[in-house]
């Protein structure tokens, strides 16, 4: 076990654990908007910035891909913490404006405006954080790869491979708008067309194609949130996408009861 110092707290971990998730266990409140337990750490949002201090000497850092280490001293309060979040913040809300959670964070920081000026996004972007959440999910746990960050500056947004309408590797499941952290991800109706348009003797069940129920097909036309199947899985993965329990990530303790 790691043993180290949060506000003061002694808190052991085990190794390769992230300071975020220690940091909150320990009853911490440190906040995030691109972090999620059963994805690589990526620290695109800045939110979860804490001050570490090792060997005499201290630094800020974000807590969610920083690995926790022996004897190190975290601080998740301190007036560079708040400053420096502060300034994040601002910047995120003249990114994304119309966010609820970043909206959220930043009245709790004492944030009503943004000092700097708004650049008009791409058509979609007005609530994305470009965390690349979604992305990351499909790719690392979906393993479709269906969408992906593209583009510089205040052109950069999130688009299928090759910026087709929707990308031929998508299947549908939800995990993209399910992880994002800012509701800017809504399920892409195209993915939904494209499967309607085949022959009812053809059309997969969603949970088929994510390998949780082979060789099914969809008797009700992909309307999914009147689908008793959807909504079972849905109840029995929660918190989770039921993706993550597909690929073997999340195990519901409803399920180890049967």
């Amino acid at each position: 076990m790691t043993t180290l110092t949060i506000d003061g707290k002694t808190v052991s971990a085990k190794p390769g654990e992230s300071l975020l998730d220690v940091a909150r266990r320990s009853g911490a409140e440190v906040p995030s908007l691109c972090h999620h337990p059963l994805l690589v750490p990526y620290g695109a949002c800045r939110v979860c910035l804490v001050e570490v201090s090792k060997n005499g000497k201290s630094k800020l850092t974000t807590s969610c891909n920083y690995e926790v280490q022996d004897g190190i001293e975290v601080r998740t309060d301190t007036a560079g913490v708040r400053k420096h979040r502060k300034a994040v913040l601002e910047l995120l809300l003249a990114l994304a404006p119309e966010a609820p959670a970043v909206q959220g964070l930043a009245r709790a920081n004492g944030i009503t405006a943004a000092r700097y000026q708004r650049i008009e996004p791409p058509s979609g972007r007005a609530r994305c954080i470009l965390c690349g959440q979604c992305s990351r999910v499909c790719t690392e746990v979906v393993g479709a790869a269906a969408l992906c960050l593209s583009k510089r500056g205040d052109r950069r947004g999130l688009v299928a491979p090759f910026e087709e309408r929707v990308a031929q590797s998508c299947i549908a499941c939800g995990a993209c708008a399910h992880v994002c952290p800012t509701d800017a991800v809504e399920m892409e109706s195209a993915a939904i067309e494209r499967l309607r348009a085949l022959s009812a003797d053809r059309r997969p069940c969603r949970y088929a194609l994510m390998g949780m129920m082979p060789g099914a097909l969809c008797p009700n036309n992909y309307d999914c949130a009147l689908c008793e199947v959807d909504q079972r899985f849905q109840e029995a993965s929660s918190p989770h996408h039921p993706v993550f329990v597909a690929r073997g990530l999340h195990r519901p303790k409803a399920w180890e009861e049967r």
